[in-house]
């Protein structure tokens, strides 16, 4: 959290229910398109596939006190129609933000990219318990103190984290947390990972307890299954 930024949280006087209020940097979180949704009322769509063209090193990892946040080399980067974004940084949340059809998951990765106008778009891979994941292993072992960065000294490549599955939900929303900016393009993988107990567990000591945002209202915004 930068310096000035005014603190927030996932309970209590600084929880979601007020983050509108907590500051005007943060006005959007009360906003009509805002993030997570349950994902329900689907349309189908003639969206390609996602193209990742992923292969960069992990060049660093900061604790925000609520995720460990993995910041990547530049060159990674994913085409969404006519649209392509560059990879930025992985952060996780226990339990899943989204829901699909009401049901929540164990835990959720959000892969954020930018474009060159400013413009995000976040892909979501879902996890379900089951076998550990080698992906939030390396986040884990490198996860450094709450407010502290390190550089380098993360295990991971970005060409691991490529989807296997090729469908995906996708709608428009926002980032999760403050300041909640809106124009934010989802995409959220069909297919859910597996994540060991002990996995969420350890996501849950970095955020100090469950680090989702609650689910926020869809409004008439269209949600369509594409890529498969």
């Amino acid at each position: 959290m930068a310096a000035n930024a005014v603190e927030w949280g996932y309970e209590g006087p600084i929880g979601p229910e007020r983050w509108a209020s907590l500051s005007e940097a943060y006005a959007a979180c009360g906003g009509e398109q805002q993030s997570p949704v349950n994902i329900s009322g689907v349309e189908a769509g003639d969206r390609a596939p996602l193209a990742f063209a992923y292969a960069g090193d992990a060049s660093a990892v900061r604790n925000d006190g609520h995720a460990a946040h993995v910041d990547f080399e530049a060159g990674n980067t994913l085409r969404s129609g006519d649209r392509t974004y560059e990879l930025a940084s992985l952060h996780m949340h226990a339990p899943s933000e989204h829901r699909v059809e009401g049901a929540e998951f164990a835990a959720e990765l959000h892969l954020v990219h930018a474009d060159a106008a400013g413009d995000f778009a976040v892909v979501g891979l879902l996890f379900e318990p089951g076998e550990a994941s080698p992906i939030v292993q390396a986040i884990l072992d490198a996860a450094p103190a709450a407010g502290e960065t390190v550089d380098g000294g993360v295990a991971l490549n970005a060409s691991a984290l490529v989807p296997e599955g090729t469908a995906y939900y996708a709608y428009d929303g926002s980032k999760t947390t403050p300041p909640c900016d809106e124009g934010v393009a989802w995409h959220v993988m069909r297919d859910p990972l597996t994540i060991s107990r002990e996995q969420v567990d350890g996501l849950l000591a970095i955020g100090g307890g469950p680090t989702n945002r609650p689910i926020q209202p869809i409004g008439s915004r269209r949600i369509v299954l594409a890529g498969g």
